[in-house]
């Protein structure tokens, strides 16, 4: 592979998209990774990481997970038992977290029973230490992105400092004030704070942006029009794109393997009738019949966008395996092995797949390629599901607020262009390096 230089920086950026996808809440979050109270240690954002009132899309609850075992499955290059182990972790523990999901990690059962027992009680009275910390937390993280906006606005854009809101606290003037003094009587005592690495929002929270402070902040301040952080929207938004690249080839490799299988052993009457029902399928445009179904469900989910994509995706790779399963079926060791008498399912899946599989490999890069790209498309179209990070969804909220803050747009799409060309020149080394004729 040092003959293709070009596919290797294409490889590490590629792995850094992946790095970057896969710990996204360590770079951008609105939780602090380590915090120093009054002398005791805290880890606030690993609280937080399964719990699904804070990370509220599925998609981002198994990346969670993934952060613990995706580097037990890179110790599968050494051991496979390892790869199997985190594999088998990262399923029994997303299925747990889905059908028991975990409470409030800041919540006190306890305090929370005090507080219905003693109704003059004060609402800070009642928080757990957690909570406490949490509350100190979010207070000076957003002075300090209010203060460093002050380099960039002048003063009659500027917000007045974000007060910190929550059904536990009182509304009236007094607790408000209590709550006031509360902050500078604790706030010395938080007395080391690690956010996270890039910015210190959540995608899904609110940085009280507008149009005309995204005219004079650097891109990296930039908010989206729904006044939601643009830099974590974006780093978030890879998540979508892996998930949708991955699951829907799997999809598709899930059919069209055993289907081109069946058509190139068996041939004969078999092919003939799997490949009308290729040429047929073919015939049914993925856009179109996305509608339909959108239409049908009432539904625009990014897990029916990812079936959709895999459903209607996988001819070509039919067609791929069934050609290859004509050249294998006649060789001496398939016939040795109908004379051992192995049975039809052994020979397709134990030998011939294997020997199969190599042409269809280069095809899975450009695969990817074409499912990130439509699943984009659709969302730019206003087809993705919505309140979502999607790259697609971000430049169409560029495009709907043009011209006004068609900056908005680029980012997202130089995103996407840059891990769209990084796959293709994968693929294409991919293709030179398994090509005999090359070789």
């Amino acid at each position: 592979m040092t003959k293709y230089p070009i596919a290797i920086i294409a490889a590490f950026v590629i792995l850094l998209y992946v790095l970057a996808g896969i710990y996204a809440p360590l770079l951008t979050s609105g939780k602090a990774i380590v915090a120093v109270y009054d002398g005791h240690l805290y880890f606030p954002l690993f609280r937080f990481l399964f719990f699904q009132g804070y990370f509220t899309k599925v998609i981002d609850l198994f990346f969670n997970i993934l952060m613990f075992t995706f580097p037990i499955m890179i110790l599968g290059f050494i051991n496979r038992s390892f790869f199997y182990f985190g594999l088998a972790a990262q399923i029994i523990a997303f299925i747990f977290l889905l059908i028991s999901p975990i409470k409030d990690p800041n919540t006190d059962p306890n305090l929370v029973l005090k507080r219905k027992e003693s109704k003059g009680i004060s609402s800070l009275d009642i928080l757990s230490d957690q909570a406490k910390v949490d509350l100190l937390i979010d207070h000076r993280r957003l002075r300090e992105h209010h203060l460093r906006l002050k380099g960039y606005l002048p003063e009659s854009l500027l917000y007045t400092p974000f007060q910190i809101k929550a059904d536990i606290l009182s509304k009236d003037p007094e607790g408000l004030k209590a709550l006031d003094q509360w902050f500078k009587e604790n706030d010395a005592k938080l007395t080391f704070v690690l956010f996270p690495f890039f910015k210190e929002f959540h995608w899904e929270e609110d940085a009280g942006g507008d149009e005309r402070m995204n005219r004079q902040l650097p891109w990296w301040e930039l908010t989206r029009i729904n006044h939601k952080d643009l830099i974590s929207a974006l780093i978030f938004g890879i998540r979508i794109s892996l998930t949708v690249g991955i699951l829907s080839i799997l999809i598709s490799l899930a059919i069209a393997i055993p289907v081109g299988a069946i058509a190139g052993y068996y041939a004969g009457f078999t092919d003939i009738v799997v490949s009308r029902i290729l040429e047929i399928w073919e015939g049914m445009p993925t856009f179109f019949m996305l509608l339909l179904i959108v239409a049908i469900t009432q539904s625009k989910s990014i897990f029916l966008i990812i079936s959709v994509i895999g459903l209607f995706g996988w001819t070509s790779f039919s067609r791929y395996i069934r050609g290859e399963f004509f050249k294998e079926r006649n060789l001496p060791y398939v016939e040795a092995g109908k004379v051992f008498g192995f049975s039809d399912s052994y020979l397709i899946y134990k030998h011939i797949l294997p020997n199969a599989i190599a042409p269809l490999v280069t095809l899975l890069p450009f695969a990817i390629l074409g499912a990130i790209s439509a699943e984009a498309g659709l969302s730019f179209l206003g087809l993705g599901e919505e309140n979502t990070p999607s790259w697609g969804t971000l430049m169409d909220e560029g495009r709907n607020a043009f011209p006004g803050q068609s900056y908005l747009l680029w980012p997202p799409a130089i995103l996407l262009t840059v891990l769209l060309v990084s796959i293709a020149l994968i693929g294409d080394a991919l293709r030179d390096y398994l090509d005999p004729r090359l070789s």
